[in-house]
């Protein structure tokens, strides 16, 4: 479990980001796969569904981004597969 850090951790992390020694970050294996599958994923669910769902679809992230995220009224908005 990760804990919070202190000024000084802040401070000297913050330095070593500005003086480009910070350790990069490496990504794992798992990681990248899950990105690649992602890319090609969403692709190819935009070409299987109609133009009549792909316009659904963007109705609902129009919506979505319409609703204010500060507003406290908890709306989700959930995405399912459309018309099968």
């Amino acid at each position: 479990m990760a804990t919070k850090k202190d000024f000084t951790q802040v401070a000297h992390a913050v330095f070593l980001q500005a003086t480009g020694e910070a350790p990069k970050k490496v990504e794992t294996a798992k990681q990248i796969a899950g990105r690649k599958g992602g890319l090609v994923g969403g692709k190819s669910r935009m070409a299987s569904m109609s133009d009549d769902e792909k316009a659904r679809l963007s109705a609902l992230g129009v919506a979505a981004r319409k609703t204010p995220a500060s507003s406290g009224a908890g709306v989700v908005v959930k995405v399912t597969k459309i018309g099968r």
